[in-house]
């Protein structure tokens, strides 16, 4: 019976150390990169074009653990700017694997320190700061995010906290569908 509950020790230990070290991989930006690799990218002269200026801001709130609004939409092929404000006393982490995959970051940061990387799988934002992440709307479809610090999708999480959803963009050239 002790053997047996040493090991569970042991293998609950060397799993909560995992976390932690995984939690860990955020950079100073607020930017987790561990295990991204192959997003969505636009052409450097089709950023240059862009006037961030005149783009929609879209502010996603955190207060009291949950997201306000809870679905979000896009339409494709439009650039935006995400802002995420963390409300609470505590760090909260936007995981949205997908999202941030199938969607084109240009840039992200958390108060004004900007990420190096614009494939990432989340963004830490500590107590009382917010994260801005500029985007091009590329894939549409629904896409989840949660507030989870641990690099497994609803893994010590409570599900899913909402949805950004992309709709498709309809160029009808003259024809009214």
């Amino acid at each position: 019976m002790c053997r047996k509950l040493g090991r569970h020790v042991v293998r609950l230990s060397a799993a909560f150390a995992a976390v932690a070290f995984l939690a860990a991989c955020a950079a100073p930006s607020g930017v987790t990169d561990f295990a991204a690799n192959g997003c969505k990218q636009i052409s450097k002269r089709a950023e240059a074009k862009i006037n961030w200026a005149r783009v929609p801001e879209i502010e996603i709130r955190i207060r009291d653990g949950e997201y306000s609004p809870m679905v979000t939409r896009l339409q494709q092929g439009r650039p935006y700017v995400l802002r995420i404000r963390n409300r609470d006393d505590n760090l909260r982490v936007f995981r949205a694997r997908d999202f941030f995959k199938e969607n084109a970051v240009i840039a992200a940061g958390v108060e004004g320190q900007r990420a190096e990387a614009t494939c990432f799988v989340s963004v830490s934002i500590p107590s009382r700061q917010s994260a801005e992440i500029r985007m091009v709307a590329i894939t549409d479809g629904t896409f989840e995010f949660e507030d989870n610090v641990v690099l497994l999708p609803f893994v010590f999480s409570a599900g899913p906290s909402g949805a950004i959803v992309i709709e498709e963009r309809r160029e009808t050239a003259g024809i009214n569908n």
